[in-house]
């Protein structure tokens, strides 16, 4: 959370009623139109310089204006003249005001210790029940300089100060300014009894402008409960009709929701849209935060140069404000994204084993190992064993006791120190060990979990196993590594806060608890016994977990016979990568076999070529020729792919149907178009692990409920013939169109369902699967709503453009909407990765729905339709 809102006292009235009463409304209107009381203050100026005790409260609103529209900076010198005309008239009571809105202005440039001051020499100046304004600023610069239980006492001295004067502004400014704080502690009960009770002080009193700002600051709260759907609802809602200075702070905890939920590119370029305005407007501190914030959200996105630049920018922001202890994290993201970019020098190792002292003196643990796996990596890499195995074994001696993150990285640093003694299955014991702590550790935080992670480390741990397995050149330990990285271990986490109200509680205790550990270890006190409470809670959030229904076990590993079993005459073809060096393994009849592919850089330029000839082709425009280009084009390219990809281990597969796993971008390939497929049943799977859960999930179907669900979206072409065409092909189908295909009526209908058929638009996110949606009469339904079912359909066709593209991630393990309805309990999708023309895709679902009604499985289904109608992009996926 950012800079809260700005505690400023009322003034009182005097003889002078008429031109007080005139500057007092003009700082009346500050909150709800920042213009107009800027006006309405410089008109009290122009007409009533003779009044002194009005000239500086209007200068007060007029500087308040000016922070508000165009920040703190042009308000200086607004606020300095309200000081000089109190001082030299010796209004005292104005003097102390004055003071307090100059300290607000100083805390927004960062200059803390001077805004501190101004607040002791107001406070010296008051006497009584006129020191609770001066507490309550005080306490919220406090706050800002991260001295929380400082602010805490201040807060709570200044209440009872405020209400024995009547302020009823200064009560409710304190309410949000104390919740703000509390909850960004994780005392999420508080935060919200604070809110609650400002929230009805100023409906009481008639201030619905108060009332609705301590509303917005509920978003705040319901991002630390872990509701990120609600926040981001909320925070969107406030965006619509903030001004500038809320829209800095709406935007800023927008993006910590967005990088919470995995939506890293999308929380660094809403904050790069906005950091421009609030550094042009002066606000230094929140300049500082947003930097760091962009340095997490750009080494979240992979892109380590910006996020250098952005964490370069912080520390030296941090430092320049003696934010000593919040730099060293700086000074952590700035050592991580050197080592992301390549870096591999003397120096970064100097300057990683520098960090790790100071962030562990500091009691930045986690970080601080971080720092030190860099230093051993690096020496690793450089040839230089022994500086190295120092490194690591110090890294290493976590590995034991202390948090799961802290953990993890030790089991790494674990592995490391043993491979590079000569012990490959010892690095491998190790990496599993690694794997377990991060895998329990996700399933046991769930929907609930508010850390964003410094680090992809479980990605680190998985591929460090896969290169160990592909070294042993042994197939079946390649498909148990490659399926600990793919499946389960490093799924995007549920967003949405636990049923089980206990669980719930432990969560948002254990939450609790981290925020303030933070806040110990940043003030530099003794943080030993929270660090054992953190413990403790997380022990119990784990034991909890395996008993609340609904919440996901630690990933079990892939059973290789099992898979082999259901396959049957099936056969595999999981495609891995290492660097750009593409293998498959394989398993037909039970036999596993690795095989080298071609290059993958090549693969990307060739399926690039591809989509683009099937975009051209959907849209149909241009000439003949120009289309007869693109099929030649179109041809061409899927030749070459089938080259790269398949040709390698199209003798070992033979003729049978096949179950491809992808790698990477190749998620997006429309693989029935490789010419050996064309006629060939097909299935692709985000890993080996979803393959044979989505059918065993099929052989569970309930006689009981064979429902066909038919849906037609607005604003798609095709959408409502496709539908009553298909309605003919069954008996007594549901049919949903126009006005009746609302989310919550669709939602309704589909649950359980035996096959369910949507022609309709799609958003799908694949970066967080709970945020796609289809679009309906009434709007989006989203992942969200599908969680609400008793059951998810058994199957599910979507015919609409793209809704089956995924953008993948570390892992392979997320496909988009597919990976969310799989997780769902859906065993079969049918669904497009490329655009395809309208009546083409009608033809296309009349054909497949006919091969369905014969009994035909899915994958023999979409090839045969796709035989009789050229409709290239579509894909079956999960179980065949």
């Amino acid at each position: 959370m950012t800079a809260a809102v700005a505690q400023i006292p009322r003034q009182s009235a005097s003889a002078d009623i008429d031109p007080l009463r005139r500057a007092q409304l003009a700082y009346d209107q500050l909150e709800l139109a920042p213009q107009k009381a800027r006006a309405a203050a410089q008109a009290v100026l122009d007409e009533c310089a003779d009044q002194p005790a009005a000239c500086v409260l209007a200068l007060r609103a007029l500087g308040l204006a000016v922070r508000m529209l165009e920040g703190p900076n042009p308000a200086l010198a607004v606020l300095r003249d309200a000081l000089n005309i109190a001082s030299r008239h010796k209004l005292t009571q104005s003097l102390a005001d004055a003071k307090m809105t100059h300290a607000a202005l100083l805390a927004d440039l960062g200059q803390i210790n001077a805004a501190l001051t101004e607040c002791d020499e107001a406070a010296a100046l008051l006497r009584g029940g006129a020191s609770g304004g001066v507490l309550a600023q005080r306490a919220l610069i406090l706050s800002r300089a991260s001295r929380s239980e400082e602010a805490l006492t201040d807060f709570a001295r200044a209440l009872p100060l405020l209400r024995a004067a009547g302020d009823v502004h200064g009560q409710c400014r304190l309410h949000i300014n104390r919740a703000n704080l509390l909850a960004y502690l994780g005392r999420l009960t508080a935060a919200e009894r604070d809110l609650q009770s400002g929230i009805k002080l100023a409906r009481n009193h008639g201030l619905d402008d108060a009332a609705g700002s301590m509303m917005e600051s509920l978003g705040f709260v319901t991002v630390r409960r872990g509701d990120i759907p609600a926040a981001l609802r909320m925070f969107a809602e406030s965006l619509t009709r903030a001004y500038r200075y809320n829209r800095f702070n709406a935007t800023y905890d927008r993006a910590e929701a967005l990088l919470i939920a995995g939506l890293a590119s999308e929380a660094r370029e809403s904050l790069e849209a906005l950091i421009g305005d609030v550094a042009k407007a002066g606000f230094a501190v929140d300049v500082a935060e947003w930097h760091q914030m962009l340095a997490q959200a750009a080494l979240a996105e992979g892109d380590p140069k910006a996020a250098r630049e952005y964490a370069e920018q912080a520390l030296a922001e941090f430092r320049s404000q003696g934010r000593s202890r919040w730099a060293l994290l700086a000074q952590h993201l700035v050592v991580r994204a050197r080592w992301a970019s390549d870096e591999r020098s003397t120096a970064l190792a100097r300057a990683a084993r520098d960090a790790y002292a100071k962030l562990w003196t500091a009691g930045w643990q986690v970080a601080a190992l971080h720092c030190l796996l860099v230093a051993g990596r690096v020496e690793l890499d450089r040839g230089r064993l022994q500086t190295a195995r120092g490194d690591l074994a110090q890294a290493a001696r976590a590995r034991r006791t202390g948090p799961a993150d802290l953990r993890a990285a030790a089991w790494y640093a674990e592995a490391l120190l043993r491979q590079a003694s000569g012990d490959p299955r010892g690095a491998a014991t190790a990496l599993k060990a690694g794997l377990r702590v991060v895998d329990e550790h996700a399933a046991s935080l769930g929907a609930t979990d508010l850390r964003v992670h410094a680090s992809g480390l479980g990605a680190d741990l998985a591929e460090a196993g896969v290169r160990l397995a592909v070294d042993s050149g042994k197939p079946a330990a390649v498909l148990e590594w490659i399926e600990r990285f793919r499946a389960g271990t490093l799924r995007r986490r549920p967003v949405r806060p636990p049923s089980d109200t206990k669980l719930a509680a432990d969560l948002a205790e254990l939450r609790r608890v981290t925020a303030e550990l933070a806040q110990t270890t940043a003030a530099g006190k003794d943080s030993r016994a929270l660090r054992a409470q953190q413990l403790q809670l997380e022990e119990a959030v784990r034991s909890r977990s395996r008993q609340a229904s609904g919440r996901r076990a630690p990933s079990a590993q892939l059973n290789i016979d099992e898979l082999t079993a259901a396959l049957a005459d099936r056969a595999l073809v999981e495609i891995l990568r290492v660097d750009d060096a593409m293998l498959a393994v394989t398993a037909v009849h039970g036999r596993l076999k690795l095989t080298p592919l071609g290059g993958y850089d090549e693969a990307l330029k060739e399926q690039e070529s591809l989509r683009f000839s099937l975009h051209r082709l959907a849209r149909r425009h241009g000439s003949k020729a120009s289309l007869a280009a693109a099929t030649a084009a179109l041809e061409h390219a899927a030749r070459n792919l089938e080259e790269l990809l398949l040709h390698p281990v199209l003798e070992l597969v033979g003729d049978r149907e096949l179950v491809i796993v992808p790698t990477g971008q190749l998620h997006a390939l429309p693989w029935p178009t490789l010419p050996c497929l064309r006629a060939r049943p097909v299935a692709v799977a985000p890993s080996a692990t979803t393959w044979l859960a989505a059918t065993n999930a099929g052989r569970k179907k309930s006689r009981a409920d064979d429902r066909v669900v038919l849906v037609a979206g607005p604003e798609l072409e095709h959408a409502t013939p496709e539908v009553k065409a298909l309605a003919r092909l069954y008996q007594s189908p549901s049919v949903l169109t126009d006005g009746k295909a609302s989310a919550d009526a669709v939602r309704h209908s589909i649950d359980g369902a035996e096959l369910v058929h949507i022609a309709a638009h799609g958003r799908f996110r694949a970066d967080n699967p709970q945020f796609s949606a289809v679009d309906l009469a009434d709007g989006p339904l989203t992942v969200y709503d599908l969680e609400r079912m008793r059951r998810a359909p058994r199957r599910m066709i979507l015919s609409a453009c793209d809704s089956g593209l995924s953008a993948v991630h570390p892992g392979d393990e997320l496909m988009g909407l597919a990976g969310a309805v799989f997780s769902l309990g859906t065993s079969t999708l049918i669904a497009s990765v490329v655009p395809v023309a309208d009546d083409v895709t009608k033809a296309l679902m009349v054909e497949l729905h006919r091969e369905l009604c014969t009994g035909a499985s899915p994958t023999v289904a979409l090839a045969k339709a796709q035989a009789q109608v050229r409709a290239d992009g579509f894909v079956c996926f999960g179980a065949a």
